[in-house]
């Protein structure tokens, strides 16, 4: 009875496990002999190389403000809007206005369009509608940019008399600002364009 306990005990312990040991791999294996010669590979060619991220066109606009560039403007552009007088002084573009606390950027072009309004009677002109045209491209007021530039209110009150600055901003893309781009302005039964190019 003493001798099959102490076998059993001894099948039960069996041999000490040496988990130490590497563990043993078939040189002929074909994963291990891939991996082994991109293993190679990588060494040979050195560490893969990260690409620079691409420079954010718009950062690097906003990084360097300009100065406006003012544009060329046909001579004597001049029409009635209903009782008020409308006459073009200068049209620039840019890709970045600044108001006090904040600026503004475009991959496109602001374009600020500078009027004299003279009107003979008090008058409230909406010039919200404002837009330019050229060809088939068309753009309205870039309403955030006429509040960062502080241009003119867009419902704009004239006095009997009064002579006004008018200036209204639109964002446009740069192939618009060519020969044909103009301004188009209504009033209540009255539609009036002004050539910018």
């Amino acid at each position: 009875m003493r001798l099959r306990a102490l076998v059993v005990g001894l099948l039960l312990t069996g041999c000490p496990k040496n988990d130490d040991a590497p563990p043993e791999f078939d040189p002929n294996d074909r994963t291990l002999q891939k991996l082994k010669a991109e293993q190679e590979r990588l060494a040979k060619a050195g560490a893969p190389k990260l690409k620079e991220p691409e420079e954010d066109p718009l950062a690097a606009i906003a990084a360097a403000p300009s100065k406006p560039e003012t544009l060329g403007i046909p001579r004597g552009v001049a029409a009635d809007l209903g009782p008020v007088a409308l006459n073009l002084v200068e049209v620039q573009q840019s890709q970045n206005v600044g108001g006090d606390k904040v600026a503004l950027a475009t991959a496109d072009r602001f374009i600020k369009v500078t009027l004299e309004a003279t009107t003979s009677r008090a008058i409230e002109l909406d010039l919200s509608g404002a837009t330019l045209v050229n060809g088939e491209q068309s753009v309205g007021i870039a309403r955030d940019v006429q509040r960062v530039a502080k241009g003119s209110p867009l419902i704009t009150k004239f006095r009997p008399g009064g002579t006004a600055e008018v200036v209204l901003y639109f964002e446009a893309p740069k192939e618009m600002i060519s020969k044909g781009l103009k301004i188009i302005l209504t009033a209540p039964e009255s539609r009036v364009e002004l050539p910018l190019q």
